[in-house]
């Protein structure tokens, strides 16, 4: 027994059994199907404690953890609300540890709470377990804890979240990852980029990953990478579904109930499996899903700068700027996009970061200004932005911010022009003439909804900070400073220009011209800025 548990096998207790204990253990360990049926024991509210009966979506998913097919090496399940999910990982997880010897499994969830409750079920069906078919706990390999188990055969299990630093330095075996589409994106990247690289570097570890969608984030990019069909895009993920009617007793009166209780969004997103379930975003689903996300060919600026195309020689890009105070919680971002023509635009690079003062993200800014070819900025000057815009001018005296606010540098963000904004973002996005290919710029516009008529914004606890540097650095063409259908920046007259002479040498020069017609409702008062000479910056 183990701490006065009969029930449980304790260090060093033998165990005899009989000809027929071994023909079974021996059955168990090479058909989980079979283990799970005849000696797995659940507890759920209608029948209380009883022996599972596989459906055959567990049966399927569970083969799959074993031997996945495709020529894949993980697994990616994408599956709805209360089909027993965690009732697989259980059966599975207990298996692993049971009949593998010198093996270390991470469980983990979007929440710790979440990972110890499949760790509960997993010890709750080990006790009703015949003692032949357990394997001794070891206290020296993790014991029985309320975060961990480990047994003499040299295996363990240990349980925690996804932001929980306590698998970093483990060799892990199996990772089993639980609703990872509900873990922050901030967080799953973390762990994506510090974890996931060391884990899967190995040829023998496997990795299963769980989840209903939220979104287009993270777990969508694994999805999609799963189901990808060209070799040179997939991943190694082979995918799993799970239909909401695979599961007894759910018909179409339990859909229609079912909608009216949650509504018919939750009930697309918790039930269908679709990662937006939402039809009031500002760009439609359809549109969303068919963007494809890419792998940035450099960073750079700490990692905070994805480069997914290099600047070219005599090529003209835009940069949309949406500042915020650097205290971690809104995001500073940098848009790039290269515009061949009125109807050609790509998004070439994007820099975020939550933790940048101002005045160091105004060198940022000039900083990719100058990288890509001493582009021209729309910068956002409400609020914090403003100080980012002074520090651009004056400080650097650097003159490639296009002014629109006849009452500050810059580009004044009011009802009219934000509204004007997401139109046009709309138009160019529905008429394939703007090029999307930023991970987390694509999942924020999956949230980027309407809230009220002609009000778009994320939900409360996300960001839509990439959403409108994007907006803004598409703006561009709705300005008298974009030059037609060609690629550059409107010239001004002759008479408007300056001699050297006449040059204030104290700090850039500003012209505005008023009563300026242009296709959208826009604000008066759109300005125009004079170069002026070379600015110090930051190198990238």
């Amino acid at each position: 027994m183990y701490l006065g548990n009969t029930n449980l096998r304790g260090p060093d207790q033998k165990v005899t059994m009989t000809k027929k204990q071994i023909n079974e253990y021996i059955h168990c360990k090479e058909d989980m199907l079979y283990f799970a049926e005849n000696y797995f024991y659940v507890v759920d509210n209608d029948k209380g404690k009883h022996k599972i009966q596989l459906r055959e979506f567990q049966k399927r998913m569970l083969k799959a953890f074993v031997s996945p097919t495709e020529n894949k090496k993980y697994c990616c399940v994408l599956a709805p609300r209360q089909v027993g999910k965690s009732t697989i990982a259980t059966i599975y997880l207990t298996h692993y540890i049971l009949f593998n010897e010198d093996k270390t499994v991470a469980l983990l969830a979007n929440k710790e709470k979440t990972a110890n409750g499949i760790l509960r079920k997993i010890k709750l069906a080990i006790v009703e377990f015949p003692l032949w078919l357990q394997q001794g706990v070891s206290d020296t390999n993790g014991g029985w804890n309320k975060g961990a188990i480990g047994f003499e055969n040299g295996s363990r299990l240990i349980a925690g979240s996804t932001s929980s630093s306590a698998i970093r330095s483990e060799a892990i075996s199996l990772l089993y990852l639980d609703e990872f589409a509900h873990i922050p994106d901030n967080l799953a990247d973390e762990f994506m980029a510090s974890v996931y690289p060391t884990i899967s570097s190995s040829k023998n570890t496997k990795i299963i990953i769980v989840s209903t969608p939220l979104g287009l984030n993270h777990f969508y990019h694994i999805w999609r990478g799963a189901i990808e069909k060209d070799p040179k895009k997939a991943n190694q993920f082979m995918p799993i579904k799970i239909n909401w009617n695979e599961v007894e007793g759910r018909d179409q009166k339990f859909k229609d109930d079912t909608i009216r209780d949650i509504g018919p969004k939750k009930w697309a997103q918790e039930f269908e499996g679709k990662f937006i379930g939402s039809s009031s975003t500002l760009i439609e689903a359809s549109i969303l899903e068919r963007m494809e996300m890419l792998t940035p060919i450099d960073v750079k600026l700490g990692d905070c700068l994805y480069i997914y195309e290099q600047p070219i020689e005599g090529a003209m890009y835009m940069l949309g700027i949406d500042s915020a105070k650097g205290t971690g919680n809104d995001f500073s971002v940098v848009q790039v996009l290269k515009i061949t023509h009125e109807h050609d635009i790509k998004q070439v690079a994007k820099y975020s970061n939550n933790l940048i003062a101002p005045h160091d993200f105004a060198q940022v800014c000039i900083s990719i200004s100058e990288f890509y070819n001493d582009s021209y900025m729309m910068l956002e000057n409400n609020e914090i932005g403003s100080s980012v815009a002074d520090e651009i001018w004056y400080t650097h005296e650097c003159d490639k911010i296009l002014n629109i606010d006849k009452k500050g540098i810059g580009i004044r963000s009011t009802k009219t022009s934000k509204l004007a904004g997401n139109m046009l973002l709309k138009r160019y996005a529905d008429a394939g003439w703007l090029e999307i290919v930023d991970r987390t710029t694509i999942y924020e516009l999956s949230k980027y909804e309407e809230i009220r008529p002609n009000i778009f914004q994320a939900p409360r606890g996300s960001n839509d900070d990439a959403v409108m540097a994007l907006i803004w650095a598409l703006y561009f063409i709705n300005t008298i400073f974009f030059d037609g259908k060609t690629n550059s920046v409107k010239a001004i007259d002759d008479k408007f220009k300056l001699s050297l002479e006449e040059k204030n040498a104290e700090e850039p020069i500003m012209i505005y011209q008023d009563d300026v017609s242009v296709e959208e409702d826009l604000p008066e008062g759109w300005g125009y800025t004079e170069n002026y000479d070379d600015n110090s910056s930051m190198s990238i």
